[in-house]
């Protein structure tokens, strides 16, 4: 992929939630959820993001293979934002043995939600599926217990604690033992 060619959209569904491609009309709505207090408190990077630098950002993604960011829409509804991005500097998505998946839930409805684990789920299942990664890593801040304990359900096992911030890691058969509860329950038909 050169630099100018755009990315083919990747729309992932599956658990109760869909995610799409982050369009340009959805950049100030995300741009108020990742700016929003309780949100960046947890972010590495706890700058506050202008809109130059929000549409600066969706400019560099559209042709880079070595990234990927979805809207998370639960019954059409945006929720929050879901990424996937090589570990390894410069090696595209669709070659990485290693992958770092991220997402953060901005609707209060479903942060803390069974919900909020569909969209992990999505990712996974692609990541190791589709993609044939070997590994998903994180890095997650030592006093986000929240998450921490999330990625533990999902199977993620701690490897390295330094400066304040976790290393975390997962394997497909950790991921698919760890998985298969949520799974089962995320699948069942829904009433609405």
């Amino acid at each position: 992929m050169t630099d100018r060619e755009v990315k083919p959209p990747v729309t992932l569904s599956g658990y109760q939630v869909t995610l799409r491609d982050v369009a340009r009309d959805d950049l100030e709505m995300i741009r108020n959820w990742r700016n929003d207090p309780e949100t960046r408190q947890h972010m590495l990077s706890q700058e506050t993001i202008s809109p130059e630098q929000q549409s600066a950002w969706f400019d560099r993604l559209q042709s880079d293979p070595c990234q990927r960011q979805w809207l998370i829409l639960y019954r059409d509804k945006p929720i929050g934002v879901a990424s996937i991005k090589s570990v390894d500097e410069g090696v595209p998505l669709d070659a990485a043995s290693r992958v770092e998946p991220g997402l953060y839930i901005a609707d209060l409805a479903y942060r803390g939600n069974i919900l909020a684990f569909a969209p992990t789920l999505l990712m996974n299942d692609y990541c190791f599926g589709q993609l044939g990664a070997s590994e998903l890593q994180a890095t997650v801040k030592e006093d986000n217990e929240a998450a921490l304990r999330y990625n533990r359900k999902l199977g993620y096992r701690e490897v390295e604690h330094q400066s304040g911030l976790v290393r975390i890691a997962l394997g497909p058969e950790d991921y698919e033992v760890s998985s298969a509860p949520i799974k089962a329950f995320l699948s069942r038909p829904v009433r609405r």
